[in-house]
């Protein structure tokens, strides 16, 4: 009897330690893409975009990630030798498609779909 308890203590100890990991994981799963289709770009910076669609705005992280795609993004990244940043493929007043994931609060694009550019810049 002493000897499954002296085993039983070790296997609570692991699993203690494990259990917020599992959550962890769950969390991350849980991170599912979602869209924000057919915004206007309101303002664009090297951390942040913001998309007013139906009226509302939204701000999103970006980073060196964040994928852009749409007419024209080639030839730019082309003449900024392949390392174009998100303020060089997005201006205000884009129409876009944003896919982005929720992670704690914080909505993190992931790609950036230009549907058209603004026709006035």
């Amino acid at each position: 009897m002493k000897i499954a308890a002296l085993c039983a203590i070790p296997l609570l100890a692991l699993s203690v330690a494990l259990w917020p990991s599992a959550a962890s994981a769950q969390a991350k799963a849980k991170a599912k893409n979602q869209m924000l289709p057919n915004g206007v770009v309101k303002s664009v910076s090297g951390t942040t975009l913001v998309v007013t669609a139906l009226g509302k705005d939204t701000t999103f992280t970006v980073n060196p990630r964040t994928k852009v795609v749409g007419k024209g993004v080639g030839t730019k990244s082309a003449a900024k030798e392949g390392k174009p940043t998100v303020v060089d493929l997005v201006k205000e007043g884009d129409r876009v498609t944003v896919t982005y994931q929720d992670i704690g609060g914080t909505l993190h694009a992931s790609t950036i779909e230009v549907a058209s550019r603004n026709a006035t810049k």
